[in-house]
């Protein structure tokens, strides 16, 4: 992007919003308008009153994200005046239909024309958002969308999650791009104060940010890729240590959302310097090489439903201390699946039912059917998990109808089976909070194990109740066997034996990518760092 001149004497002018989707590509499900409305939207003055107010910023799981982060640095920068445009999240599925795409699009573009004349723009997104028959990035077109309206003279800020797809079109195209920092992700308020804090900076003249990003071809690896554990711990680490510099901007790593169907699907890392191409350059090569390394830790074995069901048996004192948070890999929400695999479930009925096993399932036809029935009735269940996901076990058991709650995941109904409590939802169940289980008047930590639709971001709420965690395999959309089969657009680890990340880097970053350079045998000593200027 070319330098603007600093805006100084006058109050900015910055809007903010957010539009964030995780999408999967084997998902039979797509993503609706309505996923985002009964979800999370809000437009203009109700955003802002719900982010000045003492409400959760997201569904009652998150006080504080970007967004706060954001409006709580321009407040205390003073001089800003924030206009709030939009916020839409939904739950993680299948990709957006073209119409719900269009709808973002029409909203977002509004609420800017809206908004007048501008300084800047601060965008919340996810970068794994897809879309049903759009080959480019999603991100790339509301960013380009964003441009149109504003001009080139107007700053675009934007955040992305960790697992963000980088490609051109959702780089280059801004100002100033931050990201988390942390796997489970608990650096969303941080996040937004960081953009909003550059973004000011930016404007105010106080630093120049010119940057240097790389494209991996690596779509799993790292282990679990937690940054506290090792070997993303060294990596999470050297990008603490980058930013302490004074001459440093940002630095991160986006690990990807394994589950779209991108062809240019890949790790990257991006780093920021004030005003320093050189060194820009050669800090994302040194951080590149690190991750390069860090790629080679395996994932953690994962066990079969009848492994499981043993391994649970055996973990008694284990289970007194707390309960065992089994997580469904190939079915997990928070990674786009619909919650409705139905192997684990045959598998604890066939020979687990002794055992009190907490087990969110969609499967709205069972719903329907059973809806009628009032609380307490015994009846005869048909489980048959999500429509249309594929051919999986149809489960028939007698079953006691334990509650009724018409909620945020459409209707759902607890039903008893022997010690099995099993949560059938109208709507994907993103079980991710203990809330989702107390307000069906049952305790997580009474039970023997629970299961787990998401991969990382339980532990976060059910990290007092957690006594061990296990992780199963089966077949399903989030299941990492089948990404490893797919078509990429040139060859990827581990699929492949790619020996060198550079030999890919710049036909993966597009036409006129800058080369990264040979590697240096230690990274330079960093200087330490300088008072932040403020905003």
């Amino acid at each position: 992007m070319t330098a603007k001149p600093p805006l100084t004497g006058r109050p900015l002018r910055i809007a903010y919003g957010r539009i964030f989707h995780e999408a999967n590509s084997y998902s039979p499900l797509a993503t609706e308008r309505e996923h985002f409305e009964s979800f999370h939207y809000l437009e203009a003055e109700a955003l802002q009153e719900l982010l000045e107010g003492p409400r959760h910023e997201l569904v009652d799981i998150l006080k504080k994200a970007e967004l706060r982060g954001y409006l709580h640095t321009a407040k205390r920068a003073q001089e800003i005046e924030s206009l709030p445009l939009l916020s839409a999240l939904a739950v993680p599925g299948g990709p957006l239909s073209r119409e719900c795409f269009a709808w973002l699009r029409q909203r977002l573009r509004t609420a800017l024309q809206a908004a007048g004349p501008l300084d800047g723009v601060y965008l919340a997104l996810h970068g794994s958002m897809r879309v049903q028959g759009l080959d480019e990035a999603p991100e790339g077109v509301l960013i380009a969308d964003v441009r149109a309206i504003v001009g080139e003279d107007v700053a675009i800020a934007v955040s992305y999650d960790l697992h963000a797809n980088l490609s051109p079109a959702i780089v280059e195209s801004t100002e100033i791009l931050e990201g988390y920092r942390t796997n489970p992700h608990r650096d969303l308020y941080p996040t937004g104060v960081r953009a909003a804090t550059q973004l000011i900076q930016r404007l105010r003249g106080h630093i120049k940010p010119v940057r240097a990003w790389r494209k991996l071809p690596v779509i799993v690896g790292g282990g679990m890729t937690i940054d506290f554990l090792r070997p993303m711990r060294s990596v999470f680490r050297h990008i603490k240590h980058l930013c302490a510099r004074p001459d440093v901007v940002s630095a991160h790593v986006f690990m990807v959302h394994p589950f779209t169907d991108a062809p240019d699907l890949g790790w990257s890392v991006h780093v920021a310097t004030d005003g320093d191409q050189g060194l820009a350059d050669r800090l994302a090569d040194e951080l590149a090489d690190l991750v390069w390394k860090a790629k080679e830790t395996p994932l953690p074995a994962f066990q079969t439903p009848s492994a499981m069901i043993a391994e649970l048996r055996k973990s008694r004192l284990a289970r007194k201390l707390g309960h065992v948070s089994v997580v469904d890999t190939a079915d997990v929400v928070g990674a786009g699946s619909t919650g409705g695999n139905t192997y684990v479930l045959d598998a604890l009925v066939a020979d687990g039912s002794d055992l009190m096993v907490l087990l969110p399932l969609h499967d709205p036809r069972a719903v329907d059917e059973l809806w009628a029935h009032a609380d307490d009735a015994q009846v005869a269940a048909c489980l048959r998990g999500t429509p249309g996901l594929g051919s999986q076990p149809v489960v028939n058991i007698e079953v006691r109808i334990g509650k009724h709650l018409d909620g945020k995941f459409g209707r759902t109904l607890l039903l008893h089976h022997e010690r099995l409590r099993i949560a059938i939802t109208e709507k994907p169940p993103a079980s991710v909070h203990p809330s989702f289980w107390r307000d069906l008047g049952l305790s997580p930590r009474k039970a023997d194990a629970v299961i787990q639709k998401f991969f990382f971001h339980y532990r976060m709420f059910y990290l007092t109740t957690t006594s061990k965690n296990l992780a199963v395999a089966t077949p399903g959309p989030s299941s990492l066997a089948q990404v490893v089969k797919r078509e990429f657009d040139t060859p990827v680890y581990p699929r492949d034996a790619v020996v060198d990340w550079r030999s890919f880097d710049t036909l993966r970053r597009g036409p006129g990518a800058a080369p990264s350079r040979a590697p240096q045998k230690a990274p330079q000593k960093a200087p330490q760092k300088a008072p932040q200027k403020a905003p």
